[in-house]
């Protein structure tokens, strides 16, 4: 099937436009005559050349939710939606969905037809809905994931934004002192002093400052050059998440993120009013860490086989006692949703004050050790001149 845009006039007199998928020309020619449409343009359409962004995604389901709450069925809300300005992927992947809705096919796997666009949690959500039948509060629990998702990733990005700024300014310093200030200094001091005026110090500060300054090049190449290059491929993402996981506090932090998409994840799912085994392993599927996932679907399988979800629980080695204690009173309440919401809200918190933390004290040694190397670099190549100016008297 190929997806087509077209411009055509109505019965009625009116000029309108949209998009459809048909096996050539004449095919999408035929359906819009069907449709009483006189075609005035009709085009095939390449949409991967535009990029899609999150707030694309949030806006459809936000137009979604208004048109349902409106009374416009879930087809006409998306052909209402289709017509529209918008994204042209988002719009080419809705239409696909539309066809598949037209062709019989359930919410939840129309949607899945576009998985590199909607998170498969978005997903999962629209294949509950239809064995609830509560389309509209399934779409309530999808903006609120969608937005919250958004502001998660807005607060991230600020509190690792000024260490990355450190390390850039650090960088720039050290590779402009020991690349372009120190052999200038040097030359001054070689045409102006003679060998047994300069001090030991500094001569061997010039020996060494061209091997600091080929580092530091090769520091950046890596750093600038070649990490982001190993995010280009999926062996090099891999690779890169295994080396960075080999440091500890950022291990740390990572299963605490794992664990905080579980429990969000969890509670939306059960807010929605998904049976708990389908939302556990709804939120199984969201953890990329395959340690932690293999001690969850441990966990699934033991409530699966009639333990409590607190005894499952309790025996992974990752989950605080703190934490079993909330999923207690949740599951004794007959209110899991509550407590796995409770739980990823101050996960998040601690998430958030971890990530600050690691920022502030990585910026504030990189900073103290930028500013040690710099003292100990000026010192060496400005003494020499301190003691030209005594010895001339200028």
């Amino acid at each position: 099937m190929i997806l087509y845009k077209y411009r055509a006039v109505t019965k009625g007199g009116e000029k309108t436009d949209g998009m459809i998928f048909a096996d050539d020309y004449k095919s999408a020619y035929k359906i819009l005559e069907r449709k009483q449409y006189v075609p005035l343009k009709i085009n095939s359409v390449t949409p991967s050349s535009k990029k899609l962004e999150a707030r694309d995604v949030l806006a459809f389901f936000l137009h979604l939710d208004f048109q349902l709450k409106c009374g416009m069925t879930i087809d006409g809300a998306i052909e209402s939606f289709i017509s529209s300005r918008g994204n042209e992927i988002l719009k080419a992947s809705l239409v696909e969905i539309l066809y598949a809705l037209h062709n019989g096919e359930s919410m939840g796997s129309a949607f899945e037809r576009c998985g590199k666009i909607f998170d498969a949690l978005v997903i999962g959500l629209l294949k509950s809905a239809q064995k609830t039948g509560k389309i509209a509060e399934v779409i309530e629990n999808v903006i609120e994931f969608l937005r919250f998702q958004d502001e998660w990733k807005n607060n991230v990005k600020r509190v690792i934004a000024y260490p990355l700024f450190t390390l850039l300014v650090a960088i720039f310093v050290l590779l402009f002192t020991a690349v372009m200030l120190g052999p200038q200094i040097y030359g001054l001091v070689k045409d102006n002093l003679s060998e047994d005026q300069i001090p030991i110090f500094t001569v061997a500060l010039l020996k060494i400052l061209p091997y600091v300054g080929y580092v530091l090049q090769i520091f950046a190449f890596v750093f600038f050059v070649c990490v982001p290059a190993m995010f280009i491929t999926k062996k090099g993402r891999e690779s890169a998440k295994n080396l960075i996981l080999k440091i500890p506090k950022i291990n740390a932090l990572v299963s605490k993120i794992c664990f905080w998409q579980f429990y969000k994840t969890l509670s939306i799912a059960l807010q929605a009013k998904l049976d708990f085994i389908p939302s556990l392993s709804l939120a199984i599927d969201a953890i990329k860490i395959s340690q932690i996932k293999f001690s969850l679907e441990k966990a699934r399988d033991e409530i699966e086989s009639g333990y409590s979800i607190t005894q499952s629980f309790s025996k992974i080695k990752f989950i605080a006692s703190n934490i079993i204690t909330i999923i207690y009173v949740g599951e004794n309440g007959n209110n899991l949703a509550e407590s796995f919401k409770h739980i990823s809200e101050n996960h998040s918190k601690e998430i958030l004050s971890d990530i600050r933390e690691l920022g502030q004290n990585f910026s504030a040694g990189l900073t103290i050790f930028t500013g040690i190397v710099l003292i100990v670099i000026l010192c060496g190549l400005f003494y020499p001149i301190y003691s030209f100016v005594e010895i001339t008297g200028q």
